[in-house]
């Protein structure tokens, strides 16, 4: 970058890659840093079975499925419930504080993006995740798990779920 250009490129080398709590790799698009704590966007790499915790936070997300199926998970009478299933090219958008999760249920991996407003997830996960060279590459320790990432979701205004979970896919999966 020149300082004649506003614009600030990232080359593909540059962005950082992070095994967290759940086994996904989240791979760092757009840092907070890099656009003045407004947004941030990561590639998100789920082998089958793994997601986050159910979890709310201050900040707004929108996922997009680049390949594979997401499956969805709200809050539904005290209890977080797998609700739906996007596939390649579906997306949908969380309000600040809704709990949600989402899970890979499928039998391949599935790669989607989030956009998160105002940027937040690129320093949590820097601090809570185990850093990798690719997503292809394992972590050397297991990263933290919720119970460990009291203190670190706190900082960042992320909250764990604690109550009732049933995992059972929705019916467009059975």
């Amino acid at each position: 970058m020149t300082a004649e250009s506003p614009l600030m490129p990232v080359a593909a080398e540059d962005c950082v890659t992070y095994v967290v709590a759940g086994g996904n790799h989240v791979t760092i698009l757009l840092d907070r840093s890099q656009a003045g704590n407004q947004l941030d966007v990561i590639d998100v790499h789920a082998a089958p079975g793994g997601g986050p915790p159910p979890h709310r936070h201050e900040f707004a997300e929108w996922f997009r499925v680049l390949d594979g199926e997401l499956t969805l998970c709200e809050l539904r009478e005290g209890t977080m419930r797998c609700t739906q299933t996007l596939s390649a090219g579906g997306s949908v958008y969380v309000m600040p504080w809704i709990y949600h999760g989402t899970l890979n249920l499928s039998g391949r991996s599935c790669v989607f993006q989030v956009v998160g407003l105002p940027a937040t997830m690129s320093g949590y996960f820097a601090e809570a995740g185990v850093r990798v060279a690719n997503i292809d590459t394992p972590p050397e320790r297991m990263p933290p798990n919720p119970a460990e990432l009291k203190g670190i979701s706190a900082r960042w205004g992320i909250e764990f779920w604690s109550g009732a979970i049933d995992p059972s896919p929705p019916a467009d999966l059975d």
